[in-house]
């Protein structure tokens, strides 16, 4: 009998994120008869934590160390670095599969020290993922993670995009790096889609958008094109409603406020089914100034719901073929954005015309058996050689 492969499945948290979801959905569906899947987090904190099957350990630096009494630069990350190692040789580790550049930082010299297996997962343009969210030692971060990526066993990219821009920016043999689309779980989205009984306010046209409250996610370009349709136009049957929390509340409150859109601009906040939205509304809206994938897009289609994005760097054009199963416009333009919302107001029967094809694409292209099947085959593989 062949040996089951101990996987450490590696991550900062179990927030609501796209990241975080593929992960829980990875970890509940993986094969096992053949792996033995463990997860790693920074901080054992998330709205997901209560959705981790039952069958699977936990270790979570913050519940293993206590806060150093003193801090100085790196000492938090050398504790992390020795922590994952020692996790990876308690638990006989077989391979770490690190999620996000933040977890790659830590994972790679930790693998390196205890000589295990190591797959890096990139979820984002890194261009554009890296130089906005780090502010300090920008430099000899990037470096680190360079040469932790090129010291990767495999890296999977979530787009074709995404895999392209990886090579680019971190110098990477593009034989090591293999394009492997999240998997959309389908089942669970249509069993989801009928649960409650959410009303949406009748008679109006309602616009959803759903991510985490980030400037990556271009809510206040969708608040402008709001402004302009509503008060500039005169569409006051418009309801924008955007599901999420993040650091941007307080801001894009403010925003909507300051706009006078109180009225039909509405913070949902964090929902652990967004679907019943999905199923309630007209078209959803993905404004994001960049992507890696665009999971809540597939999501959408998923929903028959008509879609509109930005042709951001890099999932949507590659989920929409180029336009063909929804619509495209420029990212971090709000007139763009208005223009097509009343478009789709005007010539509703139309945009709805491309529901039907846009859910067996996503069956297609994202059905989780498939893209499971190729990260298992690589985990085979890589822990093989």
């Amino acid at each position: 009998m062949t040996k089951k492969r101990r996987v450490l499945f590696a991550i900062g948290s179990l927030g609501g994120g796209g990241a975080e979801r593929v992960l829980l959905d990875q970890l509940a569906r993986l094969n096992r008869e053949k792996f033995t899947p463990l997860l790693y987090l920074v901080s054992h904190t998330g709205s997901l934590l209560s959705e981790l099957p039952a069958d699977v350990p936990v270790f979570a630096f913050d519940l293993r160390n206590t806060a150093p009494r003193w801090n100085w630069p790196g000492r938090i990350h050398r504790r992390l670095v020795a922590d994952l190692a020692r996790v990876i040789r308690e638990q006989q580790v077989d391979l770490v599969f690190d999620h996000t550049f933040h977890m790659t930082l830590i994972a790679g010299p930790a693998a390196a020290q205890t000589k295990t297996r190591r797959i890096s997962l990139i979820v984002c343009d890194p261009e554009n993922d890296f130089t906005n969210s780090e502010r300090r030692f920008r430099f000899f971060k990037q470096q680190l993670l360079k040469q932790a990526y090129q010291t990767a066993d495999a890296v999977v990219a979530v787009s074709a995009g995404v895999r392209q821009a990886a090579i680019t920016y971190y110098d990477l043999n593009p034989a090591t790096v293999q394009t492997i689309y999240n998997p959309l779980d389908l089942e669970r989205i249509d069993g989801l889609y009928d649960q409650g009984e959410l009303q949406l306010e009748p008679g109006k046209f309602h616009i959803v958008s759903c991510g985490r409250l980030h400037p990556q996610k271009g809510f206040s370009y969708l608040i402008e094109a709001a402004e302009k349709l509503v008060h500039d136009w005169g569409l006051t049957d418009l309801r924008f409603h955007i599901l999420g929390e993040g650091p941007s509340r307080q801001e894009l409150e403010q925003l909507i406020q300051q706009k006078r859109l109180s009225d039909y601009v509405l913070l949902e906040g964090f929902q652990s089914n967004p679907f019943p939205y999905y199923r309630e509304a007209q078209l959803f809206c993905l404004p994001s100034l960049y992507e890696g994938f665009g999971l809540v897009l597939a999501e959408a289609m998923a929903c028959r719901v008509p879609v509109l994005s930005t042709d951001c760097p890099s999932g949507p054009a590659e989920i929409l073929a180029d336009g063909e199963f929804g619509r495209l416009v420029p990212p971090g333009n709000a007139a763009a954005l208005a223009d097509q919302i009343a478009d789709a107001v005007a010539d509703y029967e139309t945009w709805q015309s491309s529901v039907p094809a846009a859910r067996r694409r996503v069956e297609a292209m994202f059905g989780d058996a498939e893209t499971l099947q190729k990260l298992e085959a690589l985990f085979e593989r890589v822990c093989a050689t």
